[in-house]
């Protein structure tokens, strides 16, 4: 205990000087647990990329924004004709083929789920604005982009904007009997601000289309849309093909071979065609500089916070050994006044360690953000397009309005990183005392007395 109250005395003695070294020290540490969190992160989106990386062919109109893409007031973007689509499931090595059409709702029936503050606030780069199918009143502006999109009743559930899971809340998803019938499937978010529940009726035209569903994606975009059979859509809105087609390859070793007669349906200014692989190598190329950069900042961050302390170390030392030559006269050991040494050291360190956790807390996400802002976009093998172009709405870069980024890094320290950087710190701290107990042995009572 007197060792402890006799360190933390000498480290007071020296307030600018421990001050000094305590910031650089955090500083370091926090960079470094900061670097570690977003090397960690990285890696963990990597595998996840990878991991969902399958068989999978994209076709869409080229230079389609993947939003309200379809004819009949969707993106200016002219569907995939339907003669062309048939034939993709006759294509050698296919064995599935998927089809959808998204285009904008254009009726007076229904008003968006997405709704501004009066005080003209805005997402991302969009800025509210009155359109037909919105509404506003004195405390809110709405949207009016509801979308509307025509899926395979049998197939696989559609990917929205924002990219959650489509979950049933009442009512029940399409069958095989749905085809080409006027029934809907709801978003809750479009749902509640139309007071939509199961068997409302909701009119396109001249037609009334009845809700048997509503579902939710946990993504305020994705539940403002309207989900119909396919055909229903392509008859309401008087459009003849598709806006995206999925095409799943029997094998990975077929994708090129498909993607490639795919390509040779539509010339490359008709359609873009891209391979999950094309897209994971062009979103994962900045996830890859993010884990290979963060893991060189971590290892030069832990540097320099060993350099800082050694430094400190050798200088307190050098300027105490007159103290230590008198401890060592009245009879203290050279573990005694290392120990001393080292516990001096080691509060300062896990202090240190302290601040930079706290640093950590409160910058960690603007320094990880950092690795997102490239200034350089990734593009897509043979569309000469940016990576994931359909996934951003309403803008992109920092003004996506939802966090759809498959790139985006998100670091938080968790309790196992606490852990680790007291253990590195003690450790850090154990360290740096080998050289007290190795200078302290060297030095001689008498010697340093006399010269003294």
């Amino acid at each position: 205990m007197r060792t402890l109250r006799r360190s933390l005395l000498n480290i007071i003695r020296s307030p600018s000087r421990s001050v000094v070294v305590l910031v650089i020290l955090a500083v370091s540490l926090g960079l470094a647990l900061i670097m570690f969190e977003v090397h960690a992160a990285s890696a963990s989106q990597l595998s996840k990329i990878s991991g969902a990386v399958g068989n999978n062919i994209t076709v869409r109109p080229a230079g389609s924004s993947g939003f309200g893409g379809g004819g009949g007031g969707g993106g200016g973007s002219t569907p995939l004709p339907q003669a062309q689509v048939a034939q993709l499931s006759i294509l050698p090595h296919v064995a599935s083929v998927q089809e959808s059409v998204t285009t904008s709702y254009t009726g007076s029936a229904l008003v968006s789920g997405i709704s501004f503050g009066s005080s003209g606030s805005t997402f991302g780069s969009a800025t509210p604005t009155q359109v037909p199918n919105g509404s506003s009143s004195r405390v809110t502006t709405r949207f009016g982009a509801i979308t509307v999109m025509g899926v395979s009743p049998t197939g696989a559930a559609p990917t929205l904007t924002g990219g959650g899971t489509l979950t049933m809340v009442t009512g029940s998803y399409f069958t095989a009997d749905d085809a080409n019938a006027d029934v809907a499937v709801v978003g809750q978010t479009l749902a509640t601000a139309n007071n939509l529940t199961v068997g409302s009726e909701i009119a396109i035209g001249t037609t009334q289309v009845q809700v048997i569903g509503i579902y939710t994606t946990g993504e305020q975009f994705g539940d403002n849309t309207l989900l119909m059979p396919i055909e229903t859509v392509q008859r309401l809105y008087n459009i003849n093909g598709a806006t995206t087609v999925t095409v799943t390859a029997d094998n990975a070793a077929d994708v090129n071979v498909v993607a490639n007669e795919i390509r040779g349906i539509w010339g490359s200014t008709v359609a873009d065609v891209v391979t999950a692989q094309q897209e994971f190598s062009a979103i994962s190329g900045s996830i890859t500089s993010a884990n290979s950069s963060s893991q060189t900042g971590m290892i030069i961050s832990f540097a320099v916070a060993a350099v800082v302390v050694l430094a400190s170390v050798i200088l307190v030392i050098r300027q105490r050994i007159r103290e230590i030559g008198i401890m060592k006269a009245i009879g203290a050991s050279n573990g005694q006044i290392g120990f001393q040494f080292g516990v001096e050291t080691t509060i300062i360190t896990v202090a240190a360690t302290v601040v930079g956790i706290l640093l950590s807390l409160l910058f960690g996400q603007q320094i990880a953000n950092l690795f997102n802002g490239s200034s350089s976009t990734p593009t897509v093998t043979g569309t000469g397009r940016p990576a994931g172009s359909g996934t951003a709405v309403f803008g992109g870069g920092g003004g996506r309005i939802f966090a759809g980024s498959i790139g985006g890094i998100h670091v938080a320290i968790s309790p196992e990183v606490v852990i680790i950087a007291f253990v590195a710190a003690i450790i850090l701290a154990i360290a740096a005392s080998v050289i007290p107990v190795w200078y302290i042995a060297r030095v001689r009572p008498a010697e340093v007395l006399r010269n003294e």
